[in-house]
């Protein structure tokens, strides 16, 4: 499962998620935008379902303990989250592989599927963070996403509804913006690249 070029693969893709993800979180914005590589990783290793599921969450895993150590304590908590955008990446989001990398490029195809995949990637993403960021952090996870939780406790909501609308609005606008950069990211990518880090391991002499 494991070749050179796939290593090479989850090596670029984590340090895509820290410097980006540690980026949005040092700016206090209201989005993530730390899984690109993840999902970007599924999509080089596609249609090997398996490594691509596995090669993306090792890809999410090494940025999460890296941020983690460096940059957000909290991010650790989460690696559920990583664990389901993984999945969708692999299973869901990586069947559109030859669509993102058409010619010409089809515009309405590639929106749409961009938009469908990034709402359905950012439902799965706050439902499985939700109880975390209420039960574990009480709502305060030290990242922009925080002042929606705070502005819906305002209005009058209890935590965990709070915690649900915010990201209801927050994670399907990060994950369409995370799906475009990284369907972009895989439509610039060489054919001879992509073709290394499919092509399957030599089984050894026996």
């Amino acid at each position: 499962m494991f070749t050179t070029p796939r290593l090479i693969a989850i090596a670029l893709c984590a340090a895509l998620n820290f410097a980006l993800g540690s980026v949005v979180f040092l700016v206090k914005l209201p989005i993530y935008l730390d899984s690109i590589g993840t999902i970007l990783c599924a999509l080089l290793i596609y249609p090997d379902r398996k490594a691509a599921f596995v090669c993306s969450f090792l890809a999410a895993m090494i940025s999460t303990i890296l941020t983690t150590i460096f940059i957000n304590p909290f991010l650790i908590w989460f690696s559920g989250t990583e664990l389901a955008i993984a999945l969708m990446a692999a299973l869901v989001i990586a069947r559109s592989d030859d669509v993102f990398r058409a010619r010409p490029l089809p515009v309405v195809k590639f929106g749409a599927r961009v938009v469908f995949y990034g709402i359905l990637t950012g439902v799965a993403a706050a439902v499985v963070s939700a109880p975390v960021v209420a039960y574990v952090f009480g709502g305060v996870t030290g990242s922009g996403s925080a002042f929606l939780v705070a502005f819906f406790l305002k209005a009058g909501e209890h935590l965990m509804t709070a915690v649900l609308h915010s990201g209801f609005t927050a994670e399907p606008i990060d994950k369409t913006l995370q799906v475009l950069l990284a369907a972009l990211l895989y439509r610039a990518t060489p054919a001879d690249f992509i073709a290394m880090v499919r092509a399957q391991p030599v089984p050894a002499p026996t």
